[in-house]
Formats: structure tokens, sequence, C-alpha cells
């Protein structure tokens, strides 16, 4: 049995991967926020880096002279938790930029006061799982290379031929929960 701090896949460690772009970097993903106006949405399906991505922006909007706000809709809150998440981002003023994490479970009711709200902050960026009601900064998907080179910052090994892909097969894509399932196999 593995102490769980010895576990290359326990959570903390895998919270500390740094996001990796399907093309360009930082500085383009900036660049090309600034050309969207400040808002914007992450698509992506779960597990697809959208949470990772947004909470590593911070640093970025914070040396633009923007107050970063990250508020997360977790799909197992209640509708009461999200009414208040949502009247405390409708509260926000420039120079807050709003991140906003779980949008799809936005209703076009919440959406829209939601929306007016965003014009009055320096930017929003939110993440959903389809294409919305903001223009795309970027779009998300997972493929077995990218769970390898995960694994390989993590290890610095690499799985078997064809593993990583019968893994995120297994997850339909969801890197987090392959991930997770690989932190059950080492420890056990």
């Amino acid at each position: 049995m593995i102490l769980a701090s010895d576990n290359p896949f326990s959570a903390p460690r895998v919270e500390q991967l740094r996001f990796r772009f399907p093309e360009g970097d930082w500085t383009t993903l900036v660049q090309r926020l600034e050309g969207l106006k400040w808002r914007a949405t992450i698509v992506g399906p779960q597990g697809s880096g959208k949470s990772t991505l947004l909470e590593q922006l911070v640093p970025h909007l914070e040396a633009r002279g923007f107050v970063p706000r990250l508020m997360r809709l977790p799909t197992e809150s209640k509708m009461a938790e999200k009414e208040a998440q949502l009247i405390e981002a409708r509260t926000l003023k420039t120079p807050d930029f709003l991140l906003l994490d779980g949008a799809e479970q936005l209703t076009t009711r919440q959406w829209l006061p939601l929306r007016v709200a965003i014009d009055a902050l320096a930017g929003a960026v939110v993440t959903v799982h389809r294409t919305s009601r903001l223009p795309t900064l970027l779009e998300l998907s997972t493929t077995p290379a990218l769970l390898n080179d995960l694994v390989s910052e993590l290890t610095g090994g690499q799985l078997e031929p064809g593993e990583a892909a019968a893994i995120l097969l297994r997850h339909r894509g969801n890197i987090r929960e392959s991930l997770r399932e690989l932190e059950e196999r080492f420890s056990g």
C-alpha cells in the first residue's frame, strides 16, 4: 500500500499540472481574449481542462490590471446556491473580471441578467460544454497523447501502448476521471 502523498496521481500533484494549449500559448490566448473585447467562452466536454485553464488565467489577467473573480457552479449545487452565486456576480463592477466555471448550467432566465451585468465588468470568461452566448475563446478536447503527456510529467514514464486510449474511452474523454483511475490503480 502506498501513502497518498507518494501517489504521483494524487490530487495535489494533478492540480499542479500546467495547462497544455492545443496551439499557441498564454500570450496568444490573452491577445485573442483582448480581440474579443474581454468577453468569451472556453468550450469543451467535462474533464477537458476548462477549469484548469480558467484558474491559470488569473495571473495573466492580474498582470493586465484586472481583478479576477473566480466563481464555480458545480453540477451538484442546489438552485439556491447557484442563485446566490449569480446575485454575487451581478454586484461586480470594473475592474472586476468574472471567471465563471460551469455556465452551461444556467437557464435562459438566469443567463439574461448575468449577460447584462457582464457589460458592467472589465471582462468575463465562462466555461461551457457547447458553443454559447459569448464568442469562443478556445475549444478544448482530449487525446491519448495529452493523457500520456500528463502521465509522463507526473511519473517520468509512459502508459503501455494503447492504454491511454482505452482509459480515455472508459471515461468518455474525461482527463480528470482518467487520472483518478490511475490514482486508484497506483494506490492499490
